[in-house]
């Protein structure tokens, strides 16, 4: 069966994307990665003290999907002809993001575990619930640490980021840029909607002007 893309070929029945392809959709792609990443570091930036450890969880949880979603369209921008020098060192910070993020994670679940009534952790250790305190308040210092460090990196990546931001729209032409803003305000619109976490104020869940 042949390819039904315009812009790709096929070969041996597998689809092969060209270059073409990436270049055609690249203000497309670089909208969604960057709303995705403007609201994956808005929701970063909610407190954490009023959350229960499974509102953070779930509040990793949806953070780390924004960042899948915004490293997968960075991945695709790249592939594009018209690509800027900082793009493949912005993909690799995206990543040391989610790497962060995943580390509070495995913290927030250690202790969510061993906070749980019906734990399987105390239980297995044979350890009552005032012993299985000191160890959840450990893994919970630990994750506030982590992400108190990745709020500092996120801090000093404002600039660079704009400037980046700045440089992918100066090399788009004049109907590209119209519809890389067509499709962020769209994207920005829908995730600002969809991705909420507890503890957020309406301010904060409100699209911002960028």
């Amino acid at each position: 069966m042949p390819c039904p893309c315009v812009t790709c070929r096929s070969i041996a029945g597998i689809c092969i994307v060209s270059k073409q392809h990436f270049d055609i959709n690249r203000p497309i792609h670089l909208a969604r990665r960057d709303v995705f990443f403007e609201r994956a570091v808005e929701l970063l930036y909610v407190p954490l003290q009023n959350m229960s450890t499974g509102d953070r969880i779930r509040s990793s949880d949806v953070i780390l999907s924004m960042l899948k979603t915004a490293e997968s369209h960075a991945f695709f921008a790249i592939q594009s002809s018209s690509t800027v020098a900082q793009e493949s060192d912005f993909l690799r910070f995206l990543r040391l993001i989610s790497d962060n993020v995943k580390s509070a994670h495995a913290m927030m679940q250690h202790q969510l575990h061993l906070e749980a009534e019906e734990s399987f952790l105390c239980q297995f250790l044979n350890a009552t619930p005032e012993q299985c305190v000191l160890p959840a308040m450990h893994y919970q210092r630990r994750a506030e640490d982590i992400l108190q460090g990745l709020w500092n990196v996120l801090q000093l990546a404002h600039a660079a980021y704009r400037a980046l931001q700045t440089a992918n729209l100066q090399k788009l032409t004049e109907e590209e840029r119209a519809r890389y803003r067509k499709a962020y305000d769209s994207f920005r619109h829908d995730v600002t909607t969809r991705y909420t976490v507890p503890g957020m104020t309406k301010e904060q869940n409100a699209p911002q002007p960028q």
